[in-house]
């Protein structure tokens, strides 16, 4: 009993560190600019985001229906550490999307910044 009861709580302690970790990057822009952030986005990591899921991602967009949402999560290598980059894509029109990454905090900080920095015509909405 005693063994289980350090196994359940090794791992609890495990997966506990394991999601508490993640920081948010988001922004609403026109469909006609989603490209120009991703691949704003696509050199701040090294392995795992490249042209293959940008077009995952405006691929998704366009199969969704208005006000409906989709969760992809990409394996990435980010400064020189396997991670994940999840995204949330939610159509709010025809071409209006709401885009929000989640990641390693220094990731979505560099993300936020190529949201601010990127001529995107946008309000930002962190």
């Amino acid at each position: 009993m005693r063994y289980w009861i350090t196994v359940i709580f090794a791992l609890s302690t495990f997966l506990a560190g394991c999601g508490g970790s993640f920081k948010e990057a988001s922004v609403e822009l026109d469909l006609t600019k989603l490209r120009t952030l991703l691949n704003a986005i696509e050199p701040l990591i090294s392995k795992g985001f490249g042209e293959a899921q940008i077009s995952q991602i405006e691929n998704d967009f366009k199969a969704l229906a208005r006000n409906e949402s989709k969760r992809i999560t990409f394996p990435v290598v980010y400064n020189g550490a396997e991670t994940e980059l999840r995204v949330l894509v939610r159509k709010e029109d025809v071409d209006a999307v709401e885009i929000r990454f989640s990641s390693d905090p220094r990731l979505a900080e560099q993300i936020q910044q190529a949201i601010r920095t990127t001529p995107l015509d946008v309000e930002l909405t962190r």
